[in-house]
């Protein structure tokens, strides 16, 4: 990878490898990092720095935490770096005495540079037979009152920084570079390759979270138990079992047929003696409502489809079906509410029906014709699934981006890339072709899954409708690389995922609609990331519109918005904080 970094044939590559593993006692070449000790870490850290055989080394305590010998070897090849190949080493070291091999050495304390002289002028000035005690000598003159300012140089005696500072050889201008975007592409490969349990979850988790959506929302509930007060009938439900169930009987019971029609929504019906005990039913969380049919039921019917207009209150009053619900439940209240009214109708229909009546005079006087768009049936899953799309599709990029990047910036190998000549764009730009396929493979899973396995409808175009879904993707990206910059640390990186998530869920449509948002927030909730995208997925699998309806246009055109949104946050971040280095300690 550094090789790729600083233009190195492969062949030099693995030549140097050899040497300096040779002479930094490392591990075999294939070892992985992580599982080496932190000496052996620090010694291919050093490997990196000597790898292109640079013109000067810094040096930050190379020898700390190594055996003598080792650091005998060390500093004997740095010397012969410097008298045979005219290296020049600058090295900083708490080991005084380790000092004494340098040809020039500087002496500082807190903050200022004491004295910089070869190691026996120094010894010899000081009148010392260790560089340990000419450095104690000058620290008590620097720590009491000084009368000869010249036993030591001051930092003011130096020549200031050149401004402009001077461009790194390293970097030679250039802003892209075919080699080091392979070397950092083959990189971000070998980090998928050997993080296997990462990648499973990447593509497991929108399977598992499609799968989840699809089996545990949407669907109306089942088996909901119903108290019934039947006034009408003397035996109870037992008395309708030797009824006939169709026919024009209007002799017998007509309660008996309704409560058969309920049946057919699979209710669970129990049988209650009076109102009292079945509405304490319904009180005691046992029920989800009490149905109540009054005494004479089927008399009072019959008499109130007679007279119409005419019939008594009392007859109108006998003739009504009584309900009490728990409405505690908006979506099982109203749902109960429409399959009980919807169960009547039938039922009245059906009675008509069979006594050779106008059928259509027993239905509501409104006629619900053939939808336009959509089922007569619609269901909650064909409505949020766009939404639930257009989320896992923002965020799973957004969850691989902040890990890959953050990890790397964590550990300070984005900064030492950087400072090998690595630019954000080569970075960005290798990052991104690897999350784009990824991001492909994420959409194939969720969309086989949504629209083949679980029959969501899908009546648009494909091409679109998957070009809007990838660009959300690249969306989710862009606020990664984001997230990326500006979090320190994986806790803070947390916080602001899941700042976000929220917000963008409940304002997206996935909960709610937009249009039943209060005013203020649907004033500027429009603005945000995912609402217009995901109006326009709905627009395009469930309404077939094309790419230049208004719809989807805008839902394009917000997404492409927010990609440049977060490029130019990126660029201004970065020149900020002056790269991507963190702070985090």
């Amino acid at each position: 990878y550094y090789g790729r970094l600083y233009g190195i044939g492969r062949r030099k590559v693995y030549r140097r490898t050899e040497e300096l593993i040779t002479l930094l006692e490392l591990w075999s070449a294939g070892s992985i990092v992580d599982n080496l000790s932190g000496g052996q870490q620090r010694r291919v850290s050093f490997a990196v720095a000597l790898l292109h055989d640079p013109q000067l080394l810094i040096l930050d305590e190379p020898t700390v935490g190594l055996d003598p010998i080792l650091s005998h070897s060390i500093w004997e090849h740095l010397l012969k770096l410097t008298i045979k190949d005219k290296k020049s080493i600058i090295i900083t070291t708490h080991y005084i005495e380790e000092a004494r091999q340098a040809h020039m050495v500087g002496l500082m304390r807190g903050g200022v540079l004491l004295a910089e002289d070869s190691p026996l002028q120094l010894m010899s000035r000081c009148g010392s037979s260790t560089l340990e005690q000419a450095f104690l000598e000058l620290s008590t003159k620097q720590s009491g009152t000084r009368t000869n300012d010249d036993e030591f140089d001051s930092k003011e005696d130096y020549p200031e920084l050149v401004k402009p500072k001077p461009r790194s050889p390293i970097h030679k201008g250039e802003i892209f570079s075919t080699s080091r975007f392979v070397a950092q592409l083959i990189k971000n490969l070998f980090f998928m390759w050997r993080n296997k349990p990462m990648m499973l979850f990447l593509f497991g988790l929108p399977i598992l979270q499609c799968f989840l959506y699809n089996l545990a929302i949407g669907r109306d509930p089942k088996g909901l138990t119903i108290a019934v007060v039947n006034n009408e009938l003397e035996n109870g439900f037992a008395g309708c079992a030797s009824l006939p169930s169709r026919g024009c009987h209007l002799d017998l019971p007509l309660s008996c047929r309704y409560i058969d029609e309920l049946r057919t929504k699979t209710f669970n019906l129990i049988e209650f003696d009076n109102v009292t005990e079945a509405n304490e039913y319904v009180r005691s969380n046992k029920a989800w409502g009490a149905v109540h049919i009054m005494h004479n039921y089927t008399e009072a019917l019959l008499e109130r489809i007679s007279l119409m207009r005419d019939a008594p209150e009392e007859v109108v009053d006998l003739s009504n079906v009584n309900v009490h619900l728990d409405m505690s439940n908006q979506y099982i209240g109203n749902l109960l509410r429409a399959d009980l009214v919807v169960s009547f109708v039938s039922f009245l229909k059906s009675v008509f029906k069979d006594c050779d009546w106008p059928e259509k005079a027993a239905d509501i006087p409104i006629k619900i014709e053939d939808p336009i768009y959509g089922s007569r049936n619609p269901s909650f899953i064909h409505f949020a699934s766009p939404a639930v799309l257009i989320l896992f599709e923002f965020y799973l990029p957004v969850m691989f981006t902040v890990g890959v990047i953050l990890q790397e910036k964590m550990a300070g190998i984005l900064e030492r890339s950087m400072v090998a000549g690595l630019t954000v764009l080569e970075i960005v730009t290798a990052h991104a072709l690897i999350q784009f396929v990824v991001l492909l493979g994420q959409t194939a899973v969720m969309m086989v899954v949504m629209y083949k396995v679980f029959d969501s409808p899908f009546i648009g175009d494909f091409y679109v409708t998957t070009g809007l879904f990838l660009l959300v993707g690249v969306n989710g990206m862009c606020y990664g690389f984001l997230v990326s910059i500006l979090a320190e640390n994986m806790s803070m990186a947390s916080f602001m995922g899941f700042g976000t998530f929220f917000p963008l869920c409940l304002t997206s449509g996935m909960v709610w609609p937009q249009e039943g948002m209060h005013p203020v927030l649907r004033s500027f909730g429009w603005l945000l990331p995912l609402s217009l995208s995901t109006e326009a997925i709905r627009s395009l699998t469930a309404r077939g519109w094309t790419i230049w309806h208004r719809s989807v246009l805008y839902g394009y055109l917000s997404t492409l918005c927010w990609i440049a949104v977060f490029i130019v946050l990126i660029y201004i971040t970065v020149r900020l904080k002056k790269g991507l280095r963190t702070t985090a300690k």
